[in-house]
């Protein structure tokens, strides 16, 4: 990533950074919650209450995706693997793991620490759904980040390398094969046909009305194929 990074602080030795990009997936979030989620929630609330809610409902959903980071880098700290950094940028977050994992086990346990972060993290936010039953704005708040850090772990387990799913994917060919780099050029290949997915579903959701949806999906699958291409071993 070659845009200004901006320095959050340090987890477990790991520097926290954020690039750029997030700034405006940050406001298209908010905009969306706010002009979406929180009206259809609230008929009642004033515009500064919708806003006020969503940045704050925002937040609270990158803090979870930085967990779910923090949970790879983790494993990969007990492996003896550096982690370089955490950045959070437009797609989400990404934990920069220097180097391979020691075998495939570790492979497996590292890939899938982020994904079992996010189920956790929608577990605690459902139980909470519980406690703030007689507060309608909290209520609202964890309903949406049980759903969200649901589906981020399941995304997040689509065999498609470099996604966490693909990198569990890529574990098990490694397992069976003992062969690293042909499991991670298996992985790869498998990673750019989900993109290309990705892109045909973008292209049909643009020609069934949804252009805002429909672009963000086909830009996700570019950003999927590229970094699946970049892990296809040379040969």
């Amino acid at each position: 990533m070659a845009r200004k990074q901006y320095f959050l602080g340090r987890v477990f030795g790991i520097p926290v950074g954020l690039d750029s990009s997030w700034f405006l997936i940050f406001g298209l979030l908010t905009w969306m919650l706010a002009d979406d989620y929180y009206p259809a929630e609230f008929f009642n609330w004033s515009p500064v209450m919708y806003w006020v809610m969503a940045g704050v409902t925002a937040l609270f959903y990158f803090a979870s995706i930085l967990l779910h980071e923090i949970g790879h880098s983790v494993v990969a700290l007990w492996y003896k693997i550096q982690v370089r950094s955490i950045t959070l940028f437009m797609f989400g977050g990404v934990a920069q793991i220097e180097g391979e994992s020691p075998n495939a086990g570790a492979e497996f346990l590292i890939a899938v620490a982020g994904p079992l972060v996010s189920f956790f993290l929608a577990f605690v936010c459902n139980e909470l759904l519980r406690v703030f039953s007689d507060n309608p704005p909290l209520l609202a708040l964890f309903k949406y980040l049980a759903y969200i850090n649901l589906a981020l772990g399941l995304f997040n387990l689509i065999p498609g390398y470099p996604l966490d799913g693909g990198r569990v994917f890529r574990a098990m060919v490694w397992a069976i094969t003992g062969d690293l780099p042909r499991a991670t050029f298996i992985a790869a290949k498998v990673g750019q046909g989900f993109a290309f997915v990705f892109i045909l579903i973008g292209f049909w959701k643009i020609f069934s009305g949804d252009i805002p949806g429909g672009l963000w999906i086909i830009f996700l699958g570019w950003f999927l194929k590229n970094a699946a291409t970049t892990h296809i071993p040379s040969s």
